[in-house]
């Protein structure tokens, strides 16, 4: 073992829990009593009305609702005018900029691509990072069925009406729910009758250009949504476009229900060129690639027909119907781990090498798609094209019932299928590096690198919901869900390695009780627990003898386990006329948790395995105030641990603390990660807030986006002492409205131009820069400078507010 690996600690970390707790238990006073205190200017009597009664979803199906202040848990939500105001690029962007406990970190370097973290569990348009979160569109889970991953440029912001991030481990909203949820709802025409056309650009040559009308009859109404934006990006080699429609047809026939059609295409082209090392970034710039390119083309095609209807007055039901298509082609400009051989054995008739790829037991001759042996040349031993195509089906629905038993009791219980089918290719064809490190083939395809994988994914899930109104102050529930998940591998290669039959079943309960100690004040608690089944890309991807690319090759591998994360949690929720302020604690134990793991010269290459138990625990602040009739503030901040709660080894070959003239690190390159280190690329601090002023005239804000330091991916172990710096940075809003139905609008990204990064890994620089980069072991993702956008938003007559 090498004498930089940290022994494991016996301490168990619940003093940071316990610290938070303090904090909170001194800082719940001073929220209810700032709740509590007149507002500058403001109506004194404006403190005796009540607040606003915001409704919220119990389950992502309709006919399932709750007042906010009965939530048990700190729910978080935003409608179309926040999304609107906040001019954020995606919803991701939306979340990280607005939302407690979210963060994003940029592996891709893609404004549509980015990783995001709510209170340290991730979801992600990338395979390789553990999919800790459900995502919703109108009732319907939007994680891909091959990782359970989530495209945001899929997503239509434009179309977004209202979203909620729900928190803790909720098993009504099904897999991946063990960090959370979030649940997006869309317009419809007879809430948004009229229409709405913006076009803005700016830096890097960035056009957006979105467009929505809606259209109501008596019985009828229309919504429609398109969005065409393109842009070069700021680094080198990026240009990516996106382009989204949205369509939703409604019937209303009375009062008593309605149904819903709506239809989502998107045609994307996406490049983003990932981490880039430290040392190459200083010398050529922040812009810099490493390798190029690398493109995703996702092409959506998505169906949903749902409802609700009033049956009774003690018995609502809705429900849902949906087809899903999404092919996926990605192409990646890579490294290479092929060289000319050493071996005097493995050369032609000429006496000119093969190429080979280095295994334990010695060299291996590389050999094309006709078993033929490859001759080493310019042409082919500098670099690698991979191309995948993905195939993706989901076919499903859920039908749902809400029971008024009395006055004080609503029992809410239903189900759930969905038919999940993928079809993936993957090829590797050699290549070599131009001058700016593009990639040229030399169609020449490996033949070991061929793969071609069917899956099935169904999952079936059956769940109930009872809420209790105990006292006219207390209010329980209790409930749970079924989840049965039935995995089928099917290897279209004759040798059939990666076939292979996975079930998974588990009940997970809720419990929940929500205090109102007064109007505008509530207290909550709440215990849950959900699961995450391991998704066919991990099941395909978990040997650590056999590491794959992601996410092009697969190996066959032993099961994994499904992760079981249960939270509890506690906090207080305070609303009056002129502020909304919370504060929560969390405490989430994952189980048998799903990590990828790099082992190889690429930072894609690796292997998943359950790591056993971690924790994600911390306290979260969060106020909206409005101390004046044109001013405002809002603001958040989480103080988060997150941490591995078993000991393990991982191997890391590209560490940078790794010694090269240490035999036993040159063999056996693992290091032993202790119970209580920290899981990387998770800060322990964030924040985010804005200060606005805003009247009839225009509007102007100052938002702050914040986090501390966080570790690199590779450093699991947390012997690195070179670590992602925190930062801070501002964002500057405006608009002017000189006409009713005419905004002009601006912003100034990282308005000081600061330099930071959000995304760390361990690499190989020297395989594809040379021996002058040999100590390039740090890869980053360096966020943007400072950008200018300006923009104006037409409105052609919409009567409803939003």
């Amino acid at each position: 073992m090498s004498g930089n690996t940290k022994r494991p600690s016996p301490r168990f970390r619940a003093d940071a829990f316990r610290r938070a707790c303090r904090i909170s238990a001194l800082s719940a006073p001073a929220f209810a009593l700032i709740g509590s205190l007149p507002a500058q200017a403001a109506d004194a009597d404006a403190l005796t009305e009540l607040p606003e009664v915001i409704v919220v979803g119990q389950t992502p199906l309709p006919a399932a609702s709750i007042d906010l202040r009965d939530y048990p848990g700190n729910l978080q939500t935003a409608n179309a005018k926040a999304i609107e105001d906040s001019q954020a690029i995606s919803l991701a962007d939306f979340l990280a900029r607005s939302m407690d406990g979210v963060h994003i970190s940029d592996a891709a370097n893609n404004p549509y691509q980015p990783d995001l973290f709510y209170r340290g569990y991730s979801v992600s348009p990338l395979l390789g990072l553990p999919q800790g979160l459900a995502v919703y569109q109108d009732g319907v889970r939007v994680n891909e069925a091959f990782g359970d991953t989530v495209n945001w440029d899929l997503i239509p912001e434009q179309a977004i009406s209202s979203i909620e991030l729900v928190p803790d481990s909720n098993p009504l909203f099904g897999q991946n729910a063990i960090g959370g949820s979030l649940v997006a709802r869309t317009k419809n025409g007879f809430d948004y009758d009229g229409g709405e056309l913006e076009v803005y650009g700016g830096s890097n040559n960035r056009i957006s250009t979105t467009a929505d009308y809606g259209v109501a009859g008596e019985k009828t109404a229309l919504y429609v949504a398109a969005e065409r934006f393109s842009e070069d990006g700021w680094r080198d080699h990026s240009r990516s476009e996106v382009q989204q429609l949205f369509a939703r047809g409604s019937w209303r026939p009375d009062d008593k229900g309605q149904l819903d059609l709506t239809v989502t295409h998107a045609d994307n082209r996406l490049r983003g060129n990932g981490a880039v090392p430290i040392e190459l970034m200083e010398e050529e710039g922040r812009d810099a690639v490493f390798t190029y390119p690398d493109e995703t083309k996702p092409n959506l095609l998505f169906v949903n027909l749902f409802g609700q209807r009033k049956l009774s007055d003690v018995l609502d039901i809705g429900g849902n119907l949906y087809v899903r298509r999404n092919n996926v082609r990605a192409f990646n400009g890579d490294g290479t781990e092929f060289e000319a051989c050493i071996d005097p054995a493995n050369v032609d008739g000429t006496g000119a090498p093969y190429l080979c790829e280095s295994e334990d037991d010695g060299e291996e001759v590389v050999e094309d798609t006709n078993d033929n042996p490859v001759v080493a040349g310019d042409d082919n031993d500098s670099a690698t094209q991979n191309r995948s195509h993905t195939k993706q089906r989901s076919i499903g629905g859920g039908l749902q019932a809400s029971w008024r038993i009395s006055d004080t009791n609503k029992l809410t219980f239903g189900g759930t299928v969905d038919f999940g089918r993928a079809n993936f290719s993957s090829s590797t064809e050699l290549a070599a590096l131009t001058d700016e490190r593009g990639t040229v083939g030399s169609g020449i395809y490996v033949e070991e690198s061929l793969v071609h994988v069917k899956t099935r994914n169904d999952n079936y899930a059956v769940y109930a919901l009872d809420t209790w109104q105990a006292t006219d102050a207390l209010m329980l529930s209790i409930g749970g869900r079924y989840n049965h998940t039935d995995i089928q591998l099917r290897d279209q290669d004759p040798d059939g390695s990666l076939s292979g039959d996975h079930k998974f079943n588990h009940f997970n309960p809720m419990l929940g009780a929500t205090l109102r100690i007064n109007p505008q004040l509530t207290a909550f608690a709440s215990a849950s627990q959900a699961t995450r089944a391991p998704t066919p890309v991990e099941l395909t991807c978990a040997n650590p003898d056999d590491p794959c690319k992601l996410p092009n090759g697969f190996v066959d591998d032993p099961p994994l386990d499904q992760v079981v994360t249960r939270t509890f949690s506690l906090g207080l929720r305070q609303q009056t006329q002129t502020m909304r302020s919370s504060v929560s604690l969390f405490h989430a134990l994952s189980h048998d948790d799903i990590l990828f793991i790099t082992d190889g010269n690429l930072t894609n290459e690796g292997y998943f395995d359950n790591v056993g138990k971690t924790l994600r625990q911390g306290v979260e602040f969060a106020f909206h105030w409005k101390p004046l009739q044109n001013w405002s503030l809002d603001a958040n901040y989480t103080y988060l641990t997150a941490e591995f709660r078993e000991d393990f080894l991982v191997n890391t070959p590209n560490h940078p603390l790794r010694d090269e003239d240490d035999e036993d690190e040159v063999d056996e390159s693992a290091r032993e990660v202790s119970k209580g280190d920290r899981i990387p690329l998770i800060p322990k601090h964030l924040f985010n807030a804005t200060l606005g002023w805003e009247r009839d005239i225009g509007a102007l804000r100052l938002q702050a986006v914040g986090r501390s330091k966080s570790r690199y991916r590779g450093d699991e172990a947390n012997v690195d002492s070179e670590q992602l710096d925190g930062f801070v940075l501002l964002n500057l809003l405006g608009e002017v409205r000189p006409l009713p139905r005419l905004t002009l609008f601006a912003r100034v990204e990282n308005l000081l131009d600061k330099d930071y990064e959000t995304f760390g890994v361990y690499g190989e620089g020297d395989e594809v820069l040379g021996d002058e980069f040999e100590d390039a072991r740090r890869f980053v993702g360096p966020g943007a400078p400072r950008r200018f956008f300006a923009g104006i938003r037409l409105n052609f007559g919409k009567t409803n507010s939003l």
